[in-house]
């Protein structure tokens, strides 16, 4: 399974630190195994558009900077606190369940 996880930046700012980011995308990963492959997409909504994942992690406080395609698209939303406190359970869970249904 695909999983793109995108950050967003705004006014010129990272919502949320790309180090930050890696680390929780290296837990996931870690839990997940084999059969997920994450990648990190800085140059937020870019890979929206492109639609070559199976599911996006998308940080939440960008939802409304979605156009209605994008919206479209199998997305989990995230917030810092997920991210500074390597809250990966849900996601976990989350992803595990779609997976099943693929």
């Amino acid at each position: 399974m695909q999983v793109k996880v995108v950050t967003s930046v705004v006014a010129g700012q990272e919502t949320v630190a790309t180090k930050a980011v890696q680390v929780f995308i290296d837990a996931l990963s870690e839990q997940l195994g084999q059969d997920y492959t994450f990648s990190l997409d800085t140059d937020y909504g870019e890979s929206l558009t492109q639609g070559d994942s199976d599911v996006y992690l998308v940080y939440f406080g960008s939802q409304a900077n979605l156009t209605a395609a994008q919206k479209a698209k199998m997305i989990i939303f995230y917030s810092d606190e997920d991210v500074d406190n390597l809250q990966i359970g849900r996601f976990v869970d989350m992803l595990k369940q779609l997976n099943s249904k693929k």
